[in-house]
């Protein structure tokens, strides 16, 4: 029988019940060690595995498997994944270069085969990769081989990645998906410009990390206040109330982790607002599908917290807004 979408949102509406509640978030900021913090994931159902890493890692992936198993067109996750198919481009390139393992750093779900990204490095064959990854992974190859120019490097592949996920976006012909990756991704360029303020970088740079056209991101005048130094910029962006920008960099004063909290909470926000309560169509599988994402990054923020002694309300500062 052929699945339907009626089908799929009375099972995540069920599915939703599982997610982690504001309880379970003062839990597992009571725990004292991360086996204690694995142990209470374990007793909730949460996943399988000794470690909190593995735990989370097991997590997602059954999510991955329930939503392929339950949604008619699971390819509408695709889009997700791209992250972590630059992320394993970058893997690969630089393990191939320094001779390095990087089995154990690939991360799954991924849209693209890593033994087609290890023939396309190792035989320079980069026509077995996604036209929109192709160009950008050898030009990346290029720089790690010539220059060692990581920053430079990576700045091609995530540039090539925002490309891809607008397209993707753009042409899924949803709604929501077009919201959402356009605001992340406003995001996302507006967290890489502040860094590269920080950082003094070269307008060269900021050319190629940067995209252009995005709505409410002139990326010449980004550039230009950029290269005057921080506080020029964060002026020029506090005047901006696309996406809440003025709110964000007020955030960002603060520190660039509030500013990357605000962002996240923008995000999971939108979520609630059009996935929890859409009666048709891919949005509550979208939902459910983000707010695993979101609480994964929680569990592991809570675990760091622990790893490195942070009292509790250092770590609770950190955390994101959660879907459940």
């Amino acid at each position: 029988m052929a699945l339907s979408y009626e089908y799929s949102i009375g099972s995540v509406r069920a599915k939703e019940k599982e997610l982690l509640s504001s309880a379970d978030i003062e839990a597992m900021l009571a725990c004292k060690s991360t086996s204690e913090l694995a142990g209470y994931l374990r007793d909730k159902g949460y996943g399988d595995g000794e470690s909190v890493d593995e735990i989370v890692k097991n997590s997602l992936k059954e999510t991955v498997e329930y939503l392929e198993r339950t949604v008619p067109d699971p390819a509408v996750f695709d889009i997700f994944s791209y992250e972590n198919d630059v992320h394993n481009i970058k893997s690969v390139l630089k393990g191939l270069l320094a001779d390095r393992d990087f089995d154990k750093l690939i991360l799954s779900p991924h849209t693209i085969n890593v033994d087609d990204i290890v023939k396309a490095v190792s035989e320079n064959k980069y026509e077995l990769l996604p036209e929109e990854f192709s160009e950008a992974a050898k030009k990346a190859y290029e720089i790690l081989a010539h220059t060692a120019d990581a920053r430079l490097s990576d700045a091609y592949l995530d540039a090539a990645c925002m490309k891809a996920q607008l397209k993707a976006a753009k042409e899924s012909d949803n709604a929501f998906l077009k919201e959402y990756f356009t605001t992340e991704i406003f995001y996302r360029n507006v967290k890489i410009a502040l860094r590269a303020a920080m950082a003094n970088a070269q307008k060269s740079y900021y050319d190629d990390a940067l995209l252009d056209g995005l709505e409410g991101f002139d990326k010449k005048d980004i550039i230009n206040e950029a290269i005057k130094g921080l506080d020029s910029l964060c002026d020029y962006l506090a005047l901006k109330d696309r996406y809440s920008c003025s709110g964000a960099i007020e955030e960002f004063r603060k520190s660039p982790a509030a500013f990357e909290r605000y962002g996240e909470n923008l995000l999971i926000k939108l979520a609630k607002e059009k996935c929890k309560r859409a009666g048709n169509g891919p949005e509550p599988a979208l939902g459910f599908y983000i707010a695993k994402l979101s609480e994964s990054k929680a569990i592991n923020i809570i675990a760091v917290g622990i790893e490195t002694d942070s009292d509790s309300e250092t770590t609770r500062e950190r955390l994101r807004e959660i879907y459940g």
